[in-house]
């Protein structure tokens, strides 16, 4: 018999093998049942083991009418055996016809088609996870959930497929144990299911169908109840094994290169990995960007190894500077890439504590020597949805000699605070430690919070730091050393009540940033934005800002141009505007007009994306920057193509070109991939850079085959 709950005003506890565990308001309970015989994952449910699940359903609206019914009837069906767990999910459309399917490729966009977003949390911490998302044209893309957020870089193997019919289209999934990890004591496990109805723009969820709260916020997660038995895990030893043969075509034979990555589940909570000799071969090229500033560009990580289990050496909640630690930093010197030995990770969890420890052998320097470079972090879960933790780092892999840094942090998360409300704050404080060969050893520090209140209606947002001058983390990231930043962003968003207009969103605030005697060095505030959102995603924004800068020392801005020491105030306004991202062709176009520093700037950008189908989509972007300036007049050009041609879902092929004016340099980067089963991966890679100012001619001409696999125990 299925078991379909809603909780009103109450907060209902339940006593499951971890213990007490508190569920919060409107979450919802199902059943899943074992089957005997596992269904074939062929995108139907048509097969009689299907007839016996138990079905949930009542999906509620998130958006656009929060509360209310969904639109259309979505229908969960729940079986386990000994081996998966396994969904079938009917996705119900009374005009089958308009299902938006155009993504195929594995972790791509979700937000141009209809959609299918699971989340389960095997732990029921409220706080980690895993998620799963597939569309009607044969998306597959999962991710980690860690504290509210997904890291999309883990890829666990699982299968799925997915059909259109007359009645609208039915996703069948099969998500094997040896995949992820659980306690087999437990008998509940926290669930939730997000659907998006792309031609109304309409998303509906199983369980914490709230504004305020995303689908990775696993405190508005539902119950499933009913594991038991004997879950197989196996071994837990997964073997990755790849071969990758790289031939710099104008020189000569290739050459070939070989490395493997090792994971074991030491306990089904606790997991190490080994990777010898790693290779980025298949990493996605960066977005070419100019700096303007004076300050260091921030740049993600893309490679997966650093980005799976990432989630854990997070600190602070702090999204750039001062990070205590930023994995780009580990291969990767003054912008050049470093060969890594070899790596060794450990993240799990005991009782209610996570950690990660991770060690990198980099290959020896000429100049920089012997690098081995180390993070450790612990994190304890407190009080229902909060943490508390530690980091510690060692090692510099741009300089020699030491470098330490230690760091605590506190972070509490309310997602039913004052009932409706989602409250995150916090903060941390760290140290560091640098004695750089043939140097002064220094001591300096960090310290910092941030707090973020969202309602249905409200979305404010502040953050401070104060970043000692002889703060130095050898495996971190900081922009600004010796100032304090301040940051206060409020938004206060109206849903009129009107079929065309679904958000008017207007914001204020900004950010600046003082020395450590509160001089203000640079001011950047918005004093008012608006944004205006149509029900069919159509969008205007328009801001007005005014910013200040206090220049200590010239910097040479463009090649001859130069901002002299001085204190400078500038006004400016922008206006953004675009089409439904999810039509045939999707257009958005932005202008900035106004002062700059002792000039002038005139900003100019466009994007045209066209998907004609589900086999093929491209895009070309372009920014165009004209400055002019009491030293000199300069422009900035940016040019960005992208196609991508979808074979199969297992089976794509993606290539940017970029070209910038500063370099005069154009790049392409072509990837094909190939997955003829989950675990299984071929990429062949191509680019080559131009020279833009001497007729296009070939600079240089590089071509990777990469292979990879997964065998597992």
């Amino acid at each position: 018999m299925t078991r379909f709950v809603h909780y009103g005003s109450a907060v209902a506890i339940s006593v499951c093998a971890g213990g007490l565990w508190a569920q919060p308001v409107e979450n919802s309970i199902g059943e899943v049942r074992r089957t005997e015989t596992p269904p074939t994952i062929d995108g139907k449910l048509d097969e009689g083991v299907w007839s016996d699940a138990p079905v949930l359903t009542d999906f509620v609206q998130v958006n656009p009418d929060e509360g209310q019914p969904a639109t259309e009837r979505t229908e969960i069906r729940l079986l386990f055996d000994d081996e998966n767990l396994y969904l079938g999910i009917r996705c119900h459309d009374s005009m089958p016809s308009q299902i938006v399917a155009t993504e195929m490729r594995r972790d791509g966009p979700r937000s141009v088609d209809d959609h299918l977003i699971i989340v389960i949390d095997p732990f029921g911490s409220q706080r980690d996870g895993y998620l799963f998302s597939v569309g009607p044209a044969g998306l597959k893309l999962d991710a980690l959930v860690e504290g509210g957020s997904s890291r999309e870089a883990w890829d666990g193997i699982w299968f799925s497929d997915v059909s259109i019919d007359e009645l609208g289209w039915v996703a069948e999934i099969a998500i094997p144990y040896k995949s992820i990890s659980f306690d087999p004591e437990r008998s509940e496990w926290s669930l939730n299911v997000e659907r998006t109805l792309r031609r109304l723009n309409e998303t509906t969820r199983w369980s914490g169908a709230r504004r305020e709260i995303g689908i990775a916020d696993l405190g508005g997660a539902g119950v499933i109840e009913g594991f038991e038995g004997d879950l197989n895990q196996g071994r837990g030893l997964t073997f990755k094994p790849f071969g990758v043969l790289t031939s710099e075509i104008d020189d000569g034979l290739p050459d070939f290169d070989a490395g493997f990555d090792l994971f074991y589940k030491i306990t089904p909570e606790i997991t190490a990995a080994l990777t010898v000799n790693t290779d980025f071969a298949e990493a996605e090229v960066d977005q070419r960007r100019v700096n303007l500033s004076r300050f260091p560009l921030f740049f993600e990580e893309k490679r997966d190894f650093f980005l799976e289990e990432a989630g854990v050496f997070e600190f602070g909640n702090v999204r750039q500077s001062p990070r205590p630690y930023f994995s780009r930093r580990i291969g990767l010197v003054n912008g050049e890439e470093q060969p890594i030995l070899a790596g060794a990770r450990i993240t799990g969890r005991s009782g209610n504590v996570r950690f990660g420890i991770l060690d990198v052998q980099m290959d020896d320097d000429d100049e920089l020597g012997n690098k081995n470079l180390a993070v450790g972090r612990a994190i304890v879960n407190i009080l229902d949805e909060s943490t508390v933790g530690v980091i510690a780092t060692n090692g510099n892999p741009s300089a020699r000699g030491e470098n330490s840094l230690v760091g605590t942090d506190f972070s509490y998360v309310n997602t039913s605070f004052m009932d409706d409300a989602n409250l995150r704050a916090g903060g941390w404080v760290q140290a560091t430690r640098d004695d750089p060969s043939g140097g002064e050893e220094t001591y300096g520090y960090a310290v910092g919070g941030r707090a973020q209140l969202q309602t249905d209606d409200w979305n404010i947002f502040s953050f401070v730091a104060h970043v000692d001058d002889r703060y130095k983390p050898g495996l971190g990231f900081v922009s600004r050393p010796g100032e304090r930043e301040h940051i206060l962003n409020v938004t206060r968003t109206f849903r009129p009540e009107t079929d065309l207009v679904r958000t008017i969103d207007i914001n204020t605030g900004g950010d600046f940033y003082t020395n450590l005697g509160w001089t203000v060095n640079t001011l950047e505030m918005s004093i008012v934005g608006v944004t205006l959102e149509t029900d069919d995603r159509d969008f205007i924004a328009a801001d007005f800002q005014i910013e200040r800068d206090k220049i200590r020392d010239p910097f040479e801005i463009s090649d001859g141009v130069v901002i002299p020491v001085d204190t400078y105030h500038w006004l400016f306004g922008e206006v953004d505007a675009g089409t439904d991202p999810s039509q045939p062709v999707a257009i958005e176009a932005g202008v900035r007009v106004g002062e700059f520093y002792d000039g002038t700037r005139y900003d100019y950008s466009g994007e045209v994306t066209f998907t004609p189908n589900s086999r093929f989509s491209g895009s070309a972007e372009y920014i165009f920057q004209d400055i002019s300036l009491p030293g000199g007049d300069f422009d900035v050009e940016i040019l960005r193509t992208r196609g991508t041609v979808q074979f199969s879902p297992e089976l794509t092929l993606d290539t940017i070109v970029q070209w910038d004016s500063v370099s005069d340099i154009a790049g392409l980067n072509s990837r094909l991939r190939w997955e003829p089963r989950p675990g299984q991966e071929i990429f062949l890679v191509y680019n080559e850079g131009y020279d833009a100012d001497n007729d296009f001619s070939s600079l240089e001409r590089e071509a990777i085959l990469k292979v990879g696999a997964t065998i597992r125990f």
